[in-house]
């Protein structure tokens, strides 16, 4: 049985790596390709290299090398032509404009297509300049440096991380996001190369993820689980990680959670929102501070990171600028249009495989959707392509209308879907606010109790219900039972609004404190109905958005569960506090979905 690091010594160790070094190196050898010594070249090289057949990119990088033996030609070229040469390999317009981006940006940093001034920088400087161009991560920086510039630095990719924790280099308690750093001080440099070089090799032609062709591998007596004599897993994957920015009460960190991600730190500047994520989140790194004024490089140093070890990051900025529900501050003067730029700033420094960015449904529209083409040059820039579409929360089981646009982005080749609706005509039927709150306790204006029992009313609970109900063992009571209190001429005024009616019923001697009635938006005084979904959960409190059956304003607990939190998340600070936190929160249900698909699609990468 071959050794674990942990029980093998130093010595033995480093002659184990030599041997089966040599041996793959007798089987495969250092492909030509691969002694490529121009960093322009090997990009171009690993671009073509991603999610695509060996025997594929090896043909197409060397019609482009004939085609255009000095890169400046391929510069000048038009993408229509790049296009038909790659597209034999089933690579099309997308992947010809990511050569064309990535050359451009390389004359935009360098001055030129010569990138020899990289041997004048420390290797993390050198990586940190090549992973911002388009299309470039921390492996394909990494192997530029070690085969070019024969710097000390080691890429990591599946195959390598495979056969190291086959082989027994590292543990199988070693994550493939902290397999680098362990590695790199493992395998001597004078091996680094060889032992890339062939992992790889070795990888794509028998040492698969699953049923690898263990008869005839030139190592396979060092092998700790063959294959061929029992299927044992390489590990259980880890869960991927994500850092939540512009947090709040913590909805997006909710659904990631439940997906089956691991969210490790969240950046809230509110001091009431940041003490509800802290509750609910206890082995979360919370940094309570505004946004603008927080270095990413300074989360990562926290949190013991590199830049390229978080999977992804995540975050709705406000969106007081873009919502069409608030007329008053929807135009671009409002300071807070432009936060969207420091979720960016993170994601160029963090360096994640993913990101997803989420936003009121008028983001797309406002001033004629410059908004999201900016998203879309600022993702080139950083070598990210990205997809948005907008999400209706009462499509995917939420008791609630609420429109919501999902901007997700990815790294080349690394294919992704927005989930399809999972409620609607032909599907599970949409969740109503009485399927919701049926069984919440009896409030009255005023309500200030804040734990009471469940309503025990005789009847079965909803499927919606026993969900929100599952994971809070509190001995039958419910958290946030708190309701608004309302003067009497507000109570009045509630008497006049049938379910579906909204301030329009009300008589106009009933409204003289509002100069303008007729300016007040639909969701004003709307009186929710039981059979039906819920208006959008914005500010519930200033709305006067009205209890189906009781004359009162929403509880927190009911805004909470027509938000889809689960009824074990506890809002603190004083009730507007908490009202404000729950109206501002992505449906954590809606978040889950998301979450999901490109937790699949991560999944699929790293197979």
């Amino acid at each position: 049985m071959f050794l674990t690091t942990t029980e093998m010594k130093a010595p033995r160790r480093r002659t184990a790596i030599n041997e089966y070094v040599v041996r793959l190196s007798c089987k495969y050898g250092d492909p030509l390709l691969h002694n490529i010594t121009d960093p322009v070249g090997e990009l171009v090289f690993i671009l073509l290299s991603e999610k695509t057949d060996e025997s594929k990119y090896l043909t197409v990088f060397k019609e482009l090398s004939a085609r255009y033996p000095r890169w400046q030609t391929l510069l000048k070229a038009r993408a229509k032509d790049i296009e038909k040469t790659v597209r034999g390999a089933g690579m099309g317009k997308r992947r010809a404009d990511l050569i064309k981006r990535l050359l451009r940006a390389i004359v935009d940093e360098f001055g030129s297509l010569d990138l020899s001034s990289l041997v004048n920088y420390q290797p993390a400087e050198a990586e940190r300049v090549l992973t911002s161009l388009p299309g470039v991560g921390p492996k394909a920086a990494r192997c530029v440096l070690m085969y070019c510039f024969d710097m000390p630095v080691l890429p990591v990719d599946i195959h390598t991380y495979r056969l190291a924790v086959r082989l027994g280099v590292i543990p199988r308690t070693v994550s493939y996001a902290a397999s680098h750093n362990v590695l790199q001080k493992i395998i001597p440099r004078p091996l680094r190369r060889r032992f890339h070089v062939n992992a790889v090799a070795h990888g794509r032609a028998r040492c698969f993820a699953r049923n690898p062709i263990c008869k005839g591998c030139p190592v396979r007596r060092y092998c700790s689980h063959p294959k061929s004599v029992k299927p044992v897993p390489i590990t259980v994957r880890p869960k991927p990680i994500a850092i939540d920015l512009f947090a709040g009460a913590g909805g997006l960190s909710v659904g990631f959670s439940k997906a089956g991600w691991r969210v490790v730190q969240a950046v809230e500047c509110d001091p009431h929102a940041a003490e509800t994520y802290r509750y609910n989140h206890p082995n979360v790194d919370v940094l309570e501070a505004d946004i603008r004024n927080v270095d990413p490089r300074e989360c990562l140093k926290r949190l013991g990171l590199r830049p390229g070890d978080v999977t992804a990051v995540i975050g709705g900025p406000p969106c007081q600028g873009f919502s069409t529900s608030n007329r008053r501050t929807r135009n671009s003067a409002n300071p807070n249009n432009g936060l969207y730029k420091e979720f960016f700033r993170f994601v160029r420094v963090i360096e994640p495989v993913w990101f997803v960015l989420e936003n009121v449904s008028g983001m797309t529209g406002f001033n004629g959707g410059v908004v999201l083409d900016e998203i879309a040059s600022i993702c080139g820039r950083l070598g990210y392509e990205s997809v948005w579409a907008v999400l209706n929360a009462a499509e995917y089981g939420v008791p609630q209308i609420r429109r919501r646009v999902f901007v997700v982005g990815k790294r080349l080749g690394v294919p992704f879907k927005f989930p399809s609706a999972t409620h609607g005509p032909g599907l599970e039927k949409k969740v109503t606010v009485g399927w919701a709150i049926g069984d919440l306790p009896v409030l009255g204006n005023g309500a200030s109790t804040d734990r009471l029992m469940y309503r025990r009313n005789g009847g079965q609970l909803t499927a919606y219900q026993r969900y929100m109900r599952a994971d809070n063992g509190d001995n039958g009571l419910v958290q946030g039972n708190l309701v608004s209190r309302n003067n009497a001429t507000v109570i009045k005024r509630y008497g006049y609004i049938a379910p579906g009616e909204n301030w329009e019923a009300i008589p106009r001697r009933l409204m003289t404190n509002y100069k303008n009635p007729s300016l007040c938006h639909t969701g004003i005084y709307h009186r929710l109905e039981w059979g039906k979904l819920s208006k959008v959960i914005g500010n519930f409190r200033k709305n006067m958005l009205i209890h189906p059956r009781q004359d009162r304003g929403l509880s927190v607990r009911e805004a909470a569960r027509l938000q889809s939190f689960p009824d074990s998340y506890v809002f603190l600070g004083s009730i507007g506090f908490q009202q404000q936190q729950v109206a501002d929160a992505v449906p954590p249900l809606l978040a889950e979905v998301v979450a999901q698909a490109v937790l699949q699609a991560n999944k699929n990468r790293a197979d």
